[in-house]
């Protein structure tokens, strides 16, 4: 008959398609078995809401154009619509619908097992979120009754069918085209792949079709980057082919060239271009200075030029390591690395400060000498080349190794040794005075050189003390007989050898103090 009929159990059995001449309800369940269920431009609603309402092996539910399916919903489950058609090719590709809220609902659901464009739903007028649609086969569903929204996701055979990441849904106003479903996710399995409407509204039209969204890739703003880097260009891994305009077909390219770079991704037949333009620029002309050395315990300044920003890398000694011109006082021989900036790229330079020994200075010990009398200064030293005492008071020469000192009052004398490289040190050393003793001038008027051993020589007490005395000795005649400058109690009483006569002599003794003593000195035998 036609007329519609209600149904408490339905089950199909036997062989061949089962088709239906007419809308039916059923009130209980259907069992499909594995039969394909014709329902041609009819519909079946289930009125049970129980999950288990459809039960299948591998049986399905066909249908044309304006056929449905139509189950009532009353919980947040998953409701198996199980769809397919064995006209063209055969397909098994059911629906689910999940109702976000427990209430009352009835969703109904079609599978149209040929291109959509067929029935003037044209394939090539989708919006620009989206790059490719599926012609094989498209979805009637929508929402009956009630006003809750839904999660729907499509079975499809990605091996089969081709691979597809969203869905899209047909516009029925003006332009009409296909736009893409918003949050959508997909899940490729085996045997069948899974494309998900989180939350949809059923307030557009009723059609799906499988579709593929444009990835679109982004490779960023321009890059300016310094000399000597590289720079990683990364289009992340969820594209299927790439090309790069150097020719690298790698998810990641290193640049280190100026350049405007392009790439174009291929993901489930879609293409995305984007390009991209790296500039590198030249790195600043770091100098830290020429090499140099310092004295040991001296400073030095450095001096690095190139950048606006600087940064010591070596800070031994350093007084600021942030300024181009630090002061440094080293501990040894050191290489200082300095970093220049320009405020965008950054160069290295080194120099290398070589730490000179100071040369060895000893001034003597602490003497004390007699007033007024002279005292030659002896300091030991090496590598000298200039020598100066401080104070000059009292010396023969205050820029001489060896001066002689003659002072009245304890001094302190500092030697400053500087070397052929410069490097200067210093010792002191303190003079003390006492006052020089009085030694009196005794003269004996007589002495026995006779080869007795006693009395041989003329003896005068304390000449000693005065050697720069001068002595002439005269006969009565007023012959000079014996003259000696430094005179040291050495007279035998003889002339050029030979031995005078006894007889009194005269004599005149000049002492260094400007005293002349004269007087008369008689040779016994």
């Amino acid at each position: 008959g036609t007329s519609t009929t209600n149904f408490y159990n339905l089950t199909l059995q036997g062989n061949g398609t089962k088709n239906l001449n007419q809308n039916i309800y059923i009130s209980n369940s259907v069992n499909l078995n594995d039969r394909e269920l014709n329902i041609g431009n009819y519909f079946i609603e289930i009125t049970n809401t129980n999950l288990s309402a459809i039960s299948r092996t591998v049986g399905f539910i066909s249908n044309d154009l304006s056929g449905k399916l139509i189950r009532k919903t009353n919980s947040t489950q998953a409701y198996l619509f199980p769809l397919g058609s064995s006209i063209g090719t055969p397909r098994y590709r059911p629906v689910e619908i999940n109702p976000s809220v427990n209430n009352s609902n009835k969703y109904f659901a079609g599978f149209i097992n040929h291109n959509a464009g067929i029935d003037a739903y044209n394939l090539n007028s989708f919006d620009t979120s989206l790059c490719s649609l599926n012609n094989l086969y498209y979805y009637n569903i929508g929402r009956d009754s009630g006003s809750t929204n839904a999660q729907i996701i499509f079975y499809f055979d990605s091996l089969l069918d081709g691979k597809f990441n969203t869905a899209a849904n047909w516009i029925t106003t003006f332009p009409y085209h296909w736009t893409k479903t918003n949050y959508t996710n997909y899940l490729y399995s085996n045997p069948l792949s899974q494309i998900l409407i989180n939350l949809w509204t059923f307030n557009n039209s009723n059609q799906f079709v499988l579709a593929n969204s444009i990835n679109k890739v982004e490779l960023g703003n321009n890059i300016t980057a310094c000399y000597g880097d590289t720079i990683v260009l990364n289009a992340t891994n969820q594209y299927s082919n790439y090309l790069w305009s150097n020719g690298a077909n790698t998810q990641t390219v290193n640049i280190n060239q100026n350049g405007t770079y392009y790439l174009t991704v291929t993901n489930y037949n879609c293409n995305s271009t984007d390009s991209i333009n790296i500039t590198f620029t030249p790195l600043p002309l770091a100098f830290a200075g020429p090499d140099t050395s310092v004295c040991k315990g001296s400073s030095i300044q450095l001096n690095a030029s190139g950048g606006t920003i600087y940064n010591w890398l070596t800070t031994d000694g350093l007084d600021n390591p942030n300024i181009n011109n630090p002061n440094i006082n080293p501990n040894t021989t050191s290489t200082y690395v300095v970093e220049v900036s320009d405020g965008q790229c950054k160069n290295t330079d080194s120099v290398l400060i070589t730490l000179l020994p100071l040369p060895f200075v000893n001034a003597g010990n602490d003497t004390t000498i007699y007033e007024n009398t002279a005292f030659q200064l002896n300091p030991i030293c090496n590598n000298s080349n200039i020598a100066i005492w401080s104070p000059s008071t009292g010396l023969s020469n205050a820029n001489i190794l060896n001066p002689i000192a003659i002072i009245s009052n304890q001094t302190t004398y500092t030697i400053t040794i500087t070397d052929n490289n410069g490097c200067a040190n210093s010792d002191i050393i303190t003079l003390s005075t006492i006052p020089e003793p009085i030694y009196e001038i005794i003269i004996h008027n007589t002495f026995t050189p006779n080869n007795d051993g006693t009395n041989e020589t003329w003896y005068i007490e304390n000449i000693l003390q005065h050697p720069d005395n001068h002595l002439y000795i005269y006969n009565r005649n007023g012959h000079i007989v014996y003259e000696k400058q430094g005179y040291n109690n050495e007279w035998d009483g003889k002339y050029f050898g030979n031995e005078l006569p006894e007889a009194t002599y005269y004599y005149i003794l000049k002492i260094n103090d400007g005293k002349i003593y004269k007087g008369d000195v008689t040779i016994i035998r």
